[in-house]
């Protein structure tokens, strides 16, 4: 018998075949991996809430604020007490280093000879990290904004730890304006740390803890929205103003939180 083998015109059909089948499986597997990506984010947080309830039951309900020998404690590095496993610190979607090529939301920044993805709220601190900083009302200056203690109503409201470009702390003010771009974020934004937390990380929107120890997904409209601190949406005159920041032409299309 005379054997017969395929054609180029059925070897092609076929590898074309492979191809589009690759071009529909493709961009589910990616979802498929952010979706598994954003999962262990998450499970990073519940450990992060734990960590800060093992530190508050040792420290008469309080936040960190400055250590025995009076230093500050203003960085997730200080609690290494109630951590060892370093990778911690690192968001499973944000791992490669920004020195190493690594993209903005998808990086990780060296501070304390380590590299870290998120940060925690310096509102919440029993102590002012940056004593600086402009006075947002007349009350003048950080103190009185401070969150100090889980003892507080709202605490599934008040941000503690979140994904972060990854100065392992933020100091957001209501007044502070959402990025011009996807990605726009400046080292030296120290006016305007909002924009260390507004990160199209998880699909519009990042990971955060709260001060009740909860942990869910936060749309970064509604980042505004929160409880940062005690005169959140206050004006230099103690009035209350919540009016929604003018947003940029790249969230236009994102959920809108405000009423």
């Amino acid at each position: 018998m005379k054997r017969r083998g395929f054609t180029l015109i059925e070897l092609l059909l076929v590898i074309a075949i492979i191809a589009l089948l690759m071009a529909i499986l493709m961009p589910a597997l990616a979802r498929v991996k952010q979706q598994a990506e954003s999962a262990a984010c998450k499970a990073n947080l519940k450990q992060w809430a734990t960590v800060y309830a093992m530190y508050t039951q040792d420290n008469d309900d309080k936040f960190p604020g400055k250590d025995a020998s009076g230093d500050e404690m203003i960085g997730l590095q200080h609690l290494e007490k109630y951590y060892k496993n370093k990778k911690l610190l690192l968001c499973p979607s944000a791992t490669k280093p920004y020195d190493q090529g690594a993209q903005i939301p998808f990086g990780s920044f060296e501070y304390y000879d380590n590299y870290a993805s998120y940060g925690h709220n310096s509102w919440i601190l029993s102590y002012p990290c940056c004593s600086g900083s402009d006075e947002p009302t007349s009350l003048g200056g950080e103190g009185p904004f401070l969150w100090k203690t889980t003892n507080v109503k709202g605490g599934n409201e008040i941000p503690m730890v979140f994904d972060c470009f990854g100065y392992l702390n933020a100091l957001p003010w209501h007044h502070d304006n959402p990025p011009e771009y996807d990605g726009d974020c400046q080292e030296s934004s120290s006016d305007n740390e909002m924009q260390y937390v507004c990160l199209n990380r998880h699909n519009k929107a990042v990971n955060m803890a709260f001060v009740d120890y909860s942990v869910r997904k936060v749309d970064l409209k509604e980042l505004w929205e929160l409880k940062w601190n005690r005169g959140w949406y206050r004006n230099k005159n103690n009035v209350y103003n919540a009016d929604p920041p003018d947003w940029p032409e790249w969230m236009k299309d994102f959920k809108d939180y405000a009423n």
